[in-house]
């Protein structure tokens, strides 16, 4: 008589041999994906260090980020997380780690006001605070009422199948601030660390409003040119609100 086997399902055990599997040849537990996300912030507001001299057009931003350059006052970036295991991931901890603080980019600045509203950041970074290099995440909000972010942010774990973004506004009324954001991530009880941008690529920037010797404005009458050394009272040097 020939044996009859039976083969017996489990619950969450062929995920959990899966996982076995992945961590044995991957340590690419949870990947990450940093971008720049200007859309966010309402209007385009940009500052370069290089002093240009074109004919004013809607084409010069074109050329400011030709240079070194970044968003005056409030840039917006996004992180996309992917999960590679079939189990959760817990977000322990998010910080903005401040590489370098210099003046604010003081060449060109292009200010083009907005046509329509801003959209809504998951994540805010008030570069500008704390002592040290590193900033806490924040849940967007006025003043003293912002909350650490994973206290009761919008996405606190990452499953299998379903990518998250962290949308994130940063903000600095001090400095040109390159930085990175860094993620604390619990998987099965072990503890990993993702850096985005990673380590050999460009870190976000953000600058903030203060001199420049340029500027151009797209008004609604017409893109101008002004040079603010000569005319200083023509130029915007903080932002409106």
């Amino acid at each position: 008589m020939t044996p009859l086997v039976l083969a017996v399902a489990v619950p969450g055990v062929a995920p959990l041999v899966a996982d076995r599997a992945r961590d044995l040849f991957s340590d690419d537990v949870l990947s990450a994906r940093g971008e720049s996300y200007p859309e966010l912030v309402a209007g385009q507001y940009w500052a370069t260090d290089a002093v240009l001299g074109e004919l004013a057009s809607s084409r010069v931003l074109d050329e400011v980020r030709q240079h070194t350059h970044a968003q005056l006052g409030t840039s917006g970036q996004q992180v996309t997380l992917e999960s590679h295991r079939a189990g959760r991931i817990d977000l322990e901890s998010i910080t903005a780690v401040v590489e370098e603080r210099h003046d604010p980019l003081g060449g060109t600045a292009f200010v083009a006001d907005p046509q329509g509203s801003e959209e809504t950041a998951l994540v805010e970074f008030r570069l500008d605070s704390g002592a040290g290099a590193e900033i806490p995440a924040l849940v967007p909000g006025d003043g003293a009422g912002a909350r650490p972010y994973l206290s009761d942010g919008k996405i606190r774990f990452v499953e299998q199948g379903k990518p998250e973004h962290l949308v994130i506004r940063a903000k600095t009324e001090h400095c040109f601030c390159l930085w990175r954001v860094r993620i604390e991530y619990s998987y099965r009880g072990g503890k990993h660390t993702l850096v985005v941008p990673p380590a050999g690529q460009p870190a976000f920037a953000t600058t903030a409003w203060g001199p420049h010797k340029v500027e151009y404005n797209m008004r609604i009458e017409g893109a101008q040119r002004y040079d603010c050394v000569a005319q200083p009272e023509t130029c915007r040097f903080k932002p409106t609100s």
